[in-house]
């Protein structure tokens, strides 16, 4: 798994005050400002693959943290561990155990949504804040018949029925045109579920996180970054990241899907460091 024969990377656990540890991949000089990012729902650190040195480059220190329930971070097994107040009070204690004072946060996806909340709950801990393809604001299609589907009482169907075909498939979906995924992405995001406790807590989350929410109120400055071809956070949503009378940026990025990070790193990483060294 990731970051295996990434020389310039170092991986750690972190234990939190709750007694969880959380994995960690990490690179840059410990001095420097620090920026963490956040992986989406069912992500681990792998979407960040193209970008994290190139931030690390620009003069920061890169933290990119599994969630709770995600890749080899620890997962509860209890539903409450997974609603939307309960990941943004576990992303809050990772910034405290970090000790690193306030961060940059970057979140991809409902991991978006997770820094968008905690930002607005505890802005002294958050310099600003990058959000790509954000969802947790305008809902998720067809989410009410995920739900339907999977009774608590599904988890070994779901696990078995995830396989190498259905997760080329279901990426096949979330990436836009310029870029297909390949072999070694659908290794990637197939191999937490060997893990019966990833399967219940992604699970959890879609049935305990709040996936249509009011985008919060902010006091410090952000920009969204959107694809043009993304179903799930889609362009036309671009008002709802903006926040009430925010003239924030959003940037669209033409033929990029959900995971826009590994379709279009060549355009993303210097968004990312030009906004980010503006607010050092």
């Amino acid at each position: 798994m990731f970051p295996a024969g990434r020389i310039k990377l170092r991986v750690w656990r972190l234990r939190l005050a709750s007694g969880l540890r959380v994995r960690i991949v990490e690179t840059g000089e410990d001095a420097a400002p620090p920026v963490v990012f956040i992986p989406g729902w069912g992500c681990s650190t792998y979407i960040f693959r193209e970008t994290l040195t190139a931030v690390a480059f620009a003069g920061f220190r890169v933290i990119a943290v599994e969630l709770k329930g995600h890749g080899l971070s620890d997962k509860p097994s209890s539903p409450d561990e997974y609603t939307t107040e309960a990941m943004c009070r576990h992303l809050s204690e990772i910034i405290d155990a970090l000790d690193a004072g306030p961060v940059h946060l970057v979140g991809h996806s409902m991991g978006a949504a997770i820094a968008a909340h905690t930002a607005a709950i505890a802005p002294d801990k958050v310099i600003s804040l990058v959000l790509v393809a954000p969802v947790g604001f305008a809902g998720v299609p067809g989410m009410s018949a995920l739900r339907t589907v999977t009774p608590n009482s599904s988890l070994a169907m779901i696990r078995r029925l995830t396989t190498h075909g259905m997760i080329r498939r279901l990426l096949g979906f979330v990436y836009g045109r310029r870029r297909r995924a390949n072999e070694r992405d659908v290794e990637e995001f197939r191999a937490p579920v060997q893990f019966l406790a990833f399967v219940r807590a992604m699970r959890h989350l879609l049935h305990r996180f709040e996936w249509r929410s009011a985008f919060p109120s902010l006091s410090i400055p952000w920009i969204t970054l959107l694809g043009s071809e993304d179903f799930l956070s889609p362009v036309a949503d671009a008002h709802l990241f903006r926040g009430p009378g925010s003239a924030m940026a959003v940037t669209v990025i033409k033929g990029a899907g959900h995971v826009i990070f590994d379709e279009a790193p060549e355009l993303v990483n210097p968004a990312l460091t030009l906004f980010l060294t503006g607010r050092r």
